[in-house]
């Protein structure tokens, strides 16, 4: 019998580059794409049900402690891009989010690469575990079923 390997749920995201995003050559600049990435995260979690101001409220936070991106191609003003998010791994208290920004147009990769967010009490910044709710959701977002 053949084992089927389930893939991460991919979640995309559209932007329009605008012209504050660009540089003197007419490129966006390199730290839009951290933005960009943000706006990846963002929709990710909202697709998952995972609702940041709630946690807010009850006093979580997510802080970002790493992040990296790779960049292939230049993209320029008005150009629309396409950002897809996906979970790349799940840990106690923190998690990573992988992402791929596209050119909406040809597919182009324009630039790849992640961040690590950790799930903190806002009052303390210390790390504390992810909830139940919040693992569960990520967990089948991943593709796994289960942590990594």
């Amino acid at each position: 019998m053949r084992e089927t390997v389930k893939k991460p749920r991919v979640v995309e995201s559209e932007v329009r580059v605008r012209y504050a995003e660009t540089d003197a050559e007419g490129v966006v600049y390199y730290a839009n794409y951290f933005i960009y990435m943000e706006v990846g995260r963002v929709n990710y979690l909202r697709a998952l049900g995972l609702n940041r101001s709630v946690w807010q409220q009850s006093g979580l936070g997510l802080v970002i402690v790493e992040a990296h991106c790779h960049y292939h191609a230049p993209a320029h003003f008005d150009e629309r891009l396409i950002i897809r998010t996906w979970v790349e791994e799940i840990r106690r208290s923190s998690f990573a989010l992988a992402y791929e920004i596209l050119h909406a147009e040809d597919g182009r990769l324009l630039a790849n690469g992640y961040t690590v967010q950790v799930l903190v009490d806002l009052q303390s910044m210390r790390p504390i575990r992810l909830p139940p709710e919040v693992r569960d959701a990520l967990c089948a977002a991943s593709g796994t079923g289960d942590e990594q």
